[in-house]
Parts: structure tokens; sequence; C-alpha cells
């Protein structure tokens, strides 16, 4: 028998620079037909969770912060609303309004990301939106880790705006501003309620002659842009984008003043993922929807699972039967998930692409100190600091697996599949969930492990190969 260690070191210095998701490509003969090739497939228990466990305020070198604003119906999944928090700290250090200065009016700045989830080519939705002054702190950046769940103070006595209803579709409207093309929300704040914060912020961060931008946050807490009235839902939930590179592509605050009539500029008090902290409210009402049942089945084996980004539905899957594979070569373990296609449609599609980790038993994976339930990074995420194990893990969606173009989505897994096979463990226990871009976005019904059709029972499709 052929060590694990060794096909593995084998197999991956032969096949590093192909783009096939697998070790070996199993659409290729030996030479003299001394292999024969073999599929099996192995079963899947499976069962959907209700998983919130995603941090919402984390920061991403080089990649964009976007966040999702509004209350948002599915039919399947239940109502989603969501809320974002921000600091702001002010575009100039050390500004401040001399006496001379008069005070104009002031706007809330929310570029639009481009991507709308739901129904975004209904022209007639809308969305209501109202700004307010958080009266509670959030850490600092470096240290903020907040979950969809966290709630935090708001002046609601003294809102910064009125309700403010936007068209959805018409968001992605550009309005020229010096040149450049912008779009997004534009809200119209309340001066009084806004100057009664901000004036004092900026007098006492300057007081001591060393204004900083952490000093400004220490005395203006942030805002929070959230639904007007989170009973009123929507089929697209849009979403923003918190950094950006001017002051119209940057979330913020912009207020306008000027000295001589005629002159007026603006000072820009804004998001920067340098300084600020950030993170997205979110609460899934479920209660009253199909998914319910799923969250709450007590079957063995659930016939049909879901996934959404998180916070949401999560797919819980255990692989079983590896220990009746057959000693050979791995060359593709791929686990497939189908969506059903009465419960999806082209408005409320599945995720770009899905994502497994590991989930530890008392015995598996041996000798790295997991303990049971722990989640651990499968053997084809390896190695950690590269972004090349993605490629290989694959998670997208294809066609042409299940019969009448139903969509299918794979995950190859051959190294963590022998690793089970090389420490004899009969089980992989797995998570899977979608992408952390957009939140409790995407809507994916897929076969169980118990389905009755087996053309869309999820399963782990094993290719290997033995010598004649």
């Amino acid at each position: 028998m052929i060590s694990y260690t060794g096909v593995f070191i084998a197999l991956y210095l032969v096949l590093s620079s192909c783009n096939e998701n697998s070790l070996v490509n199993s659409k290729v003969s030996p030479a003299g037909d001394t292999l024969a090739v073999y599929q099996q497939n192995l079963p899947c228990i499976t069962h959907t969770y209700f998983d919130e466990s995603i941090t919402t305020s984390a920061t991403y070198p080089g990649i964009p912060v976007y966040q999702g604003v509004g209350v948002f119906n599915d039919p399947y999944f239940g109502n989603l609303t969501a809320s974002t928090y921000m600091q702001l700290i002010p575009a100039v250090n050390g500004f401040y309004f001399v006496p001379t200065d008069t005070v104009d009016s002031a706007i809330l700045v929310l570029p639009y990301s481009g991507f709308t989830w739901g129904d975004s080519t209904n022209t007639a939705l809308t969305q209501t939106y109202q700004v307010f002054y958080m009266t509670d702190t959030m850490g600092a950046l470096a240290t903020a880790n907040y979950h969809p769940s966290t709630y935090k103070a708001i002046d609601t006595k003294n809102p910064l705006s009125a309700p403010f209803t936007v068209n959805v579709f018409h968001l992605a409207d550009s309005f020229l501003i010096g040149g450049i093309d912008h779009s997004g929300l534009r809200i119209k704040l309340n001066l009084n309620n806004l100057m009664n914060y901000l004036t004092p912020a900026l007098t006492n961060y300057n007081a001591t002659g060393l204004p900083t931008e952490q000093l400004f946050i220490s005395y203006f807490n942030g805002i929070c842009v959230r639904p007007a009235d989170s009973r009123v839902s929507c089929t697209s939930m849009p979403y923003f984008q918190l950094d950006g590179t001017d002051p119209y592509s940057e979330a913020g605050i912009l207020v306008y003043y000027h000295v001589n009539v005629g002159d007026t500029t603006y000072a820009q008090f804004y998001y920067d993922n340098t300084f600020c902290t950030h993170y997205n409210n979110i609460v899934n009402s479920f209660g009253h929807y199909p998914i319910n049942s799923l969250y709450t089945s007590t079957l063995p084996n659930d016939p049909v699972v879901a996934l959404q980004n998180q916070p949401g539905a999560g797919i819980d899957l255990k692989i079983g039967g590896i220990s009746t594979l057959p000693a050979g070569i791995i060359s593709k373990a791929e686990v497939q998930l189908t969506l059903l296609p009465s419960y999806n449609s082209n408005l409320l599609f599945g995720p770009s692409k899905i994502y497994a980790t590991g989930i530890a038993t008392a015995t598996y994976p041996s000798g790295l100190g997991y303990t049971s339930g722990e989640q651990y990074n499968l053997a084809d995420r390896y190695p950690l600091y590269s972004l090349t194990p993605f490629n290989m893990l694959d998670g997208y969606a294809h066609t042409g697996i299940a019969p009448g173009g139903a969509t299918t989505y794979t995950l190859d897994i051959p190294r963590e599949l022998m690793q089970a096979i090389a420490e004899k463990s009969d089980t992989i226990h797995l998570r899977i969930n979608g992408t952390q871009d957009y939140f409790g976005a995407y809507h994916m019904v897929a076969g169980g492990g118990s389905y009755p059709d087996s053309n869309y029972r999820a399963k782990l499709k094993v290719v290997y190969s033995q010598l004649k």
C-alpha cells in the first residue's frame, strides 16, 4: 500500500501547475493501461443550521468594506433587517469651525456598491432610511470584533435625519461631481441635532493642541444608518461601500459652510478604515418561514438543505463510509450539492462561491490538538498564506453534473480524504457557508443526503485508481 505522505508529495509536485480540481486528472489514461480508474459515491448526512458567528467589523487590505442597509424579504429564508454603524474622522486633522463661519447644511453620503441582492430589475421598489447619532462607543479598530447581533445605543429622540425614501433601482444612477461619476445615498441631515454633537466634539479634541484621529473618535462616537421602519420589507437589499477615494465615494458627512456670501465650501467627516471601526447589525426573522422547519428538524438525515451568506443558514455535512473505499490512488474527491429548481429562481439565486471548514471529532484529525466540535482548516486549504488552494477547493456553481440543466456546487477535498484514509477515520465532518462579502445575501436550497432522487442527492464523488 502506498503511504499517504508519499502519494501526496509526488502528486503535488507533478500536478501543482494544473488547473484541474483534483490531484490526478481522472480523464487521463496511464500508458499501457497499468491503472484502472473507478468511481464510487459516498453517502452524506446533512442538516441545516443557523450560523451568525461571522464578524461584520472585519477589514482586509485591498478588499472593499460592504454593508447592507434595509429590510429584505425572502419567501423561504424570511426577513433580513440590516443597519450599519461607523466611526468618522475629519478629513483635515485639527479642523474646527471658526466664529466667522456660517454653517448652512449637512448631508450623509453613503456610496452604492453596485450590488443589490434580490429583485434588482424592479423600478418601483423602495427602502426608507434614517440616520442617528451613536450614544454608545465602539472599540478601537485593532480590537473591534463585532457580530451581526451586536447592538449599540443611538439617540432616537434627536435623529440626525428624517426618514428618507429612496428608489432602490435608481441607487445606481450616477451624478457628476468634479468630472467624476458617483452613485448612492445623499440624505439631508438635521443641522441642529448634528451640530449639538459635532461642535463639542471639535472643541474638545482641539483643546489639547494635539488633535488626533483617535481623539476625535473619543468625542464623536459615530453614526448609524438603519431602516426607518423594520416592519416594512422589500424584495431587494442594496449594499453600500464605506471606503472610497474621494468625498463622494467615502461614507460620511459633508457639512457645508461659508464665511462670505457665495463662497460655500464643506468640511468632510468620513469613514477611514485605517482609524475607524464599523459593523453591520443584521437581524434574521424566520419563525414563520419554511427555513424554520429545517432549523428545527429532528430527522436523522434531512432531504433538503439550505444556505445563505452569514448570518443565516449553513449546511452541516458528514461524509460516511470512507472505510469502504478500496486501496488505491485518490484522484478526485468532490462534494456535490445540487440546487432544487422548484426552490430557486433567477431573482433569488445561489452564492457566487461556497466554502467548507472541517469539524473535528474526538479522534480526527489526530495530533493537531483539536477538541471535538472545533473547526479546523481542511488539508486542501494549505498553505494558509497562499490563495492558490482556493482554486483547488473550487466551491463554484457548475452545470452538466445533474440532469435538466440543474446547478451543482462542488467542493474538492482529495487531500482531506487521503488524510482521513491515512488516519483510518470513517467520516469527515464539514460545515459549509457562503462568502463574506455581502452579509446575509443569496438563496441556495439543495438536495440533502436523503433526497429521493439520487441525481440531486448530496454526495461525495470519489474517483480512484488501482493497479491492474
